[in-house]
């Protein structure tokens, strides 16, 4: 007797999971032209940041917010030549109280993926410090001619 009532129970649970909505399960989700801050944040330097990323002249191509631990991040793709990258670089400097980290690295364009010109990423354990990611085997994005801010202290 203790068969069926253990088999019942478990195809409930079954069921149950099944029936819930995958964003349940989901420690990632896409999300549009926006960055998800930790409660309390600092309205002032939300606004200046959101201000950069919803700027129309840098052309938006995804974006996703991880729910893994500890970051809670957001990362934002865009692509664009060397002056809307060299003023995305400018714009994010003046952000005010923010410091970025500048990463390069080897992107890829095949069946697998196909990374961006540059991403944005924002770490709810780091909320002051920005990673900007440049893919240097960006498609039609020539560093030459690509011109940094000065990235010494404010």
């Amino acid at each position: 007797m203790k068969t069926p009532i253990r088999n019942h129970f478990v195809a409930s649970i079954l069921c149950a999971a099944l029936l819930m909505p995958v964003s349940v399960f989901a420690l990632s989700r896409q999300i549009g032209r926006d960055i998800e801050f930790p409660k309390g944040y600092d309205a002032t330097k939300a606004a200046a940041l959101r201000k950069v990323v919803e700027n129309q002249r840098y052309t938006f191509s995804g974006g996703t917010v991880s729910y893994w631990e500890p970051d809670f991040g957001t990362r934002l793709s865009f692509s664009g030549d060397a002056a809307a990258l060299t003023d995305f670089l400018s714009d994010l400097r003046r952000l005010p109280g923010m410091t970025t980290r500048l990463i390069l690295y080897q992107g890829r364009d095949d069946e697998g993926r196909r990374d961006s010109t540059w991403q944005l990423d924002f770490s709810q354990a780091h909320p002051d410090q920005l990673a900007l990611y440049l893919n240097l085997n960006a498609k039609g994005l020539e560093f030459d001619k690509v011109h940094f801010p000065e990235w010494g202290t404010k």
